[in-house]
């Protein structure tokens, strides 16, 4: 019934055609190729057209002629579809290049589609033997050149209907016709079977922990009242902070007789502070007069050395004399051990004030305003590492106790994904296994650990868990961006089993049937063969072909399962094409 659809088809199509003067269309006026004898004429309506299907990277070709004959009018049914979306094509023009066997190439340009996806040049060869064939698409979906290749232009309708009878064959089991039109309703895709080298993995449930020395808690020595740092504040939650960084102060209570003891201690210390405070005025007064007498002594010192030199050029002109040169050496003398004073002082000023400084540290005096900074004996608590805060202390005189937690800190510039696999699984696990990582909180992401994400693999644990059967694994990851966040949900793919240049197919186009997997291979545009599978490994939406499909054939991928409903019931999918 299809194959009488067709003839149909190719009987009722529009006249678009061109007659080849010379193997050149002409449009739009007789030719005197046309008048035939009707017998003659309508021969190949007994033939079955030929068909052909072509892929390129953008458009499916599936286009159906009769045979041939030298001198008659000949219809094409040239359907396209875009791969990528398994769409037709709506719109656009088509252009079709003959090259005859002897001659310069024959053009013709169709503006628009007869149907979707479908046009219908028409074309009279003057010429027998061998035409090259080539269609150009553009439009505003794609623009593509599909080269069809050799077509066959016999010498008689005699000659084409052995050509018909040479090509007749067996037709192949389990085919299952499914039309172009029902192909674009459904939407369907295509996609080639490759070679390719597939990883099999082990599907493990996982976390994002800290490495191990990156996390830390910082906790008072002493119970106490919490102070923050002296002209700061409590570090802030997100805040970075160094090794050794004092992040708050803790002052414990005081019994009865320690706080006598202070209170005569802050008598004492403020007496020294006052002391301190007016040893420090004099040393200012000092540092002053010695910073004037400095100056003094160095304007002498340089006008003595100006007076030698006049009075020594003086000498040399016969104008001096030798007494008043050795009065200017003598005044040279006094002014430099003056100004040697003036600077001895100086030094002796300064260190004198270095010591006070140094006295200051020590008993924890502020030199410059002369008060005390604190009264309380107090410990220091300091950051242990080098990270960011993730939880600090807010309130300021809170009572905390001894080794609580106060400050965590975390360094999450490299962090750990450790999973848990079945001790089941242990046998299949290589010594240094890849693995793939995939976060729920970034959904269609992954990163390969070992190569794209430039991390590690850390360990596979020695113990088995006794209640839940499973071992963990940790590998290691640089988080320069900071995408990876402590406590994270996470899913790691371990690499078992390796196969290298396998033939591969999409997942979606592998479907059940009676518990059996099979796939539609496409042997012509509109007929698919049903084919049972043998599978092997699966990796990232790949399977493994061990038996049923050959590399560079297209399966059906999304829309499989209308050409299992077509398979079961092909009369109801196989009929119905208009032109």
């Amino acid at each position: 019934m299809q194959q009488c659809l067709r003839m149909l088809a190719l009987a009722g199509a529009l006249t678009l055609c061109a007659a080849l003067g010379c193997d050149r269309p002409t449009q739009g006026k007789p030719n005197h190729h046309d008048h035939h004898d009707s017998t003659e004429h309508d021969h190949g309506e007994g033939l079955e057209p030929i068909s052909v299907t072509l892929f390129t990277s953008k458009v499916l070709l599936f286009m159906e002629y009769p045979h041939l004959v030298q001198g008659e009018q000949a219809a094409f049914l040239a359907h396209f579809s875009v791969l990528a979306t398994g769409e037709p094509i709506r719109s656009g023009s088509l252009t079709i290049e003959v090259t005859p066997p002897n001659g310069p190439p024959v053009s013709l340009t169709l503006d628009t589609p007869k149907h979707d996806g479908l046009f219908v040049p028409e074309w009279v060869f003057k010429t027998q033997g061998q035409h090259r064939l080539r269609l150009s698409l553009d439009g505003p979906q794609v623009q593509d050149i599909v080269d069809v290749g050799t077509i066959i232009v016999h010498a008689s309708a005699h000659d084409a209907e052995q050509a018909a009878d040479a090509m007749a064959g067996d037709e192949p089991p389990d085919l299952v016709p499914f039309l172009l039109e029902q192909q674009w309703k459904v939407g369907l895709l295509l996609t080639a079977a490759s070679q390719q080298s597939l990883t099999h993995r082990i599907t493990a449930p996982a976390r994002i922990v800290p490495k191990h020395g990156t996390s830390a808690v910082a906790s008072p020595p002493i119970a106490g009242r919490l102070s923050p740092p002296p002209h700061a504040h409590f570090p802030q939650v997100g805040q970075r902070v160094e090794a050794g960084a004092v992040l708050a102060f803790v002052e414990p209570p005081l019994p009865a007789t320690d706080a006598i003891q202070l209170i005569a201690n802050q008598t004492w210390i403020q007496s020294l502070e006052l002391e301190i405070a007016f040893r420090k005025l004099d040393l200012d007064t000092k540092a002053a007069e010695i910073k004037s007498s400095v100056l003094a002594a160095t304007a002498k010192l340089d006008f003595a050395k100006r007076m030698i030199e006049r009075e020594a050029e003086l000498l040399q002109k016969g104008v001096g004399t030798d007494q008043q040169l050795d009065m200017a050496k003598q005044d040279l003398r006094l002014a430099q051990a003056t100004y040697d004073a003036a600077v001895a002082s100086q030094r002796a000023n300064e260190e004198v004030r270095t010591h006070l400084g140094e006295f200051h540290a020590k008993t924890d005096i502020d030199l410059d305003s002369g008060t005390r900074r604190a009264a309380h004996p107090r410990r220091a608590i300091k950051a242990p590492i080098t990270g960011m805060v993730v939880k600090s202390a807010s309130v300021e005189g809170e009572q905390v106790e001894a080794h609580v937690p106060v400050f965590r800190i975390v360094n999450a510039e490299r962090v750990w994904v450790r999973a848990t696999v079945s001790e089941f699984d242990l046998g299949s696990l290589t010594a240094n296994p890849d693995a793939t990582l995939s976060l729920p909180a970034f959904p269609g992401w992954s990163t390969d650990i070992i190569g794209e994400a430039g991390g590690r693999f850390v360990h596979l644990g020695t113990v088995v868990d006794e209640v839940s059967r499973v071992v963990p694994i940790t590998y290691e990851l640089p988080n320069p961006d900071g995408r990876f966040r402590v406590g994270m949900l996470a899913e790691v793919q371990v690499a078992t089993q390796r196969a290298d240049d396998v033939v591969a197919i999409p997942e979606d186009a592998v479907v059940l049937d009676n518990g059996r997997p099979i796939a539609f291979v496409m042997l012509g545009g509109e007929t698919f063969q049903r084919r049972e599978l043998e599978l092997g490994i699966r990796d990232h939406g790949f399977v493994e072909i061990r038996d049923g499909i050959e590399a560079g054939e297209y399966v059906a991928t999304k829309g499989s399962y209308a050409l299992k409903l077509a398979s079961q019931s092909p009369s109801s999918f196989g009929a119905g094409h208009v032109h």
